[in-house]
């Protein structure tokens, strides 16, 4: 099974230079054949990643471009390869046209394909024989086969993310004996059906309001001096620690989920909509929910759990879990609502949650050993599965009854 991990590295002055012509080489490179490519094509010819190598290895002879042979060629030659996988996916309509790299990008890297050791101490890549110093939180599987790493820059905080092959196979998916169902709303990041709330503003409130300090005297720094430069330098490092803050705290509960609930059905949102709502893009535009579902998938996976992703069109919100009416649709500042029917009154995101949960039990095969009545799921008083139980967390917080 192939499986990454990141670290943090601690380069010297002299290396710190190294590694900045490295990015500057690779985007060169990039840059170059992405219209280099376009110029061909217009001409109506077809260039593949040989073609372009071989171009490649003139243009290094040339004197104009005598500093690539400074950088390790086998990085060059995988900005060839990033190009070419830019354009199948275009092709393919998984993405949007290639565009040009930039040097203002506050995030630079460039990939390492092969010749690739690690100790305890030092991590050793072409052009970096000396090694460089790295912080090991997590060692390696024994035996790992590593296969590639990428050497990043954001904030003047540099890292590598090393791929290594651990030899171990994706386990089948164990039998559902606990489940769980997630709702991803905007006020807060999750809310389960076991009346479990994940919330990161708490973590990141106080870097909020740093930021905010410092962007209104940035806006008071005058153009082009070496104050505004300092300013920029200083957001982009708070940025970075709000993103890692993030990212901590995300991975900490995809954990514990997947810890904790064999099968786990999240309910998704279109985010899109909410854009355009001056009240809400903020709240939007902080959420990273296709990192959270991709956390979700690949800890699942590797932990034999089932994730089951429901559709946004499906009406959690308008269902009432103790009876099953349609309650019809209801307003963003609506937290609570009675059911007409039954007179039962729920807190909105937690009945979501709840319907959630009962609707992707009801989809699952016959192959779980799950005594499901599926005519039934979702109209009931009782759970699918058992019923939900208040569970104890480390990172969430619990919903009271009167909430």
């Amino acid at each position: 099974m192939l499986t990454a991990i990141k670290y943090r590295i601690y380069p010297t002055k002299a290396q710190q230079e190294l590694i900045r012509k490295h990015f500057g080489c690779v985007r060169v490179v990039y840059n170059y054949f992405l219209d280099y490519r376009q110029k061909q094509y217009a001409q109506g010819i077809k260039e593949t990643y040989f073609t372009m190598q071989k171009t490649l290895t003139k243009l290094k002879a040339q004197a104009n471009y005598a500093y690539l042979n400074e950088c390790n060629s086998q990085s060059l030659q995988m900005a060839l390869r990033q190009l070419v996988t830019a354009f199948d996916n275009f092709f393919a309509r998984r993405a949007k046209y290639p565009n040009f790299k930039s040097k203002r990008n506050p995030r630079q890297s460039f990939a390492v394909p092969q010749n690739i050791s690690l100790d305890n101490k030092k991590v050793y890549v072409p052009k970096f024989k000396e090694g460089i110093k790295v912080k090991i939180h997590k060692t390696l599987d024994k035996d790992c086969a590593i296969k590639q790493a990428v050497i990043s820059c954001v904030a003047d905080t540099y890292y590598i993310s090393v791929f290594y092959e651990n030899n171990k196979s994706i386990p089948k998916p164990l039998e559902i004996k606990k489940a769980v169902g997630l709702d991803m709303n905007l006020e807060n990041l999750l809310i389960t059906s076991d009346r479990i709330i994940y919330s990161d503003k708490k973590k990141i409130q106080d870097k909020q309001s740093k930021l905010k300090k410092l962007q209104r005297r940035l806006s008071k720094k005058k153009k082009g001096s070496n104050n505004r430069k300092k300013a920029f330098k200083k957001i982009a490092r708070l940025h970075n620690k709000i993103n890692l803050a993030r990212d901590d705290y995300l991975h900490k509960i995809t954990n514990e989920i997947t810890n904790q609930y064999d099968f786990i059905a999240l309910g998704t949102f279109d985010a899109k909509s909410f854009v355009g709502n001056n009240r809400l893009s903020e709240s939007v535009a902080s959420f990273n929910r296709h990192k959270l579902i991709r956390m979700l998938t690949y800890k699942a996976e590797i932990k034999g759990k089932t994730l089951m992703l429901i559709d946004k069109f499906f009406p959690a919100y308008q269902i009432c879990s103790y009876c099953g009416a349609d309650t019809g649709k209801k307003s963003l500042h609506m937290k609570r609502f009675a059911c007409p029917h039954c007179n039962k009154t729920h807190n909105r995101d937690l009945n979501a949650s709840i319907n959630i949960r009962r609707y992707a039990l009801g989809m699952i095969d016959d192959r779980h050993r799950v005594k499901i009545d599926k005519s039934r799921v979702g109209i009931t008083r009782s759970y699918a599965c058992g019923d939900s139980s208040v569970v104890m967390s480390r990172y969430g917080d619990i919903l009271e009854s009167g909430c």
